[in-house]
């Protein structure tokens, strides 16, 4: 499990081991670089069965939207499981198989919040195209937590359309 974070161009994020109940995590700090996650993600999923072509091609994909402005957990998700829900039958069976799934996570931090609320009140649209394709997932969650604040929030987008 991965715990990374993005502001601006501040990188963190931290490796843990698998999770077996629950945990409670702390922010990274922002010491790192994309580069290096990527490096190091790459790595993890060649020891989880990926030839390193294949883990770069993973990791490539996620390019553009992974590792944008936010926090999100990154997560493997183990073998057992996947062919539990997803059950693969291939004729000739081949003489290894591995299978690899990746989840990914967006956790809405009161940092993030507080980001988007700065953004939305300056009318900042480069501010929030930081976020990518995350911003309305997690000003859907903003709205979710505080009702109140639905309304204000969409007059706010609003503004900023015109």
């Amino acid at each position: 499990m991965i715990v990374f974070e993005r502001r601006g161009e501040r990188v963190g994020y931290q490796i843990n081991g698998p999770l077996q109940t629950e945990i409670t995590l702390l922010p990274p700090e922002l010491t790192s670089s994309v580069d290096a996650l990527r490096t190091d993600l790459e790595d993890l999923l060649v020891n989880q069965g990926l030839y390193p072509d294949e883990a770069h091609a993973v990791v490539e994909t996620w390019r553009d939207s992974w590792f944008q402005q936010g926090t999100r957990i990154f997560y493997i998700v183990p073998e057992s499981f996947v062919n539990s829900i997803l059950p693969l039958t291939i004729n000739p069976m081949p003489s290894h198989l591995s299978r690899v799934f990746v989840g990914r996570v967006e956790v809405v931090t009161p940092r993030t919040e507080r980001e988007i609320e700065t953004a939305l009140a300056r009318r900042d649209a480069e501010g929030l195209d930081r976020f990518g394709r995350f911003l309305f997932p997690i000003l859907q969650v903003m709205m979710d937590r505080n009702p109140d604040r639905a309304q204000q929030i969409q007059a706010s987008l609003t503004a900023l359309e015109r």
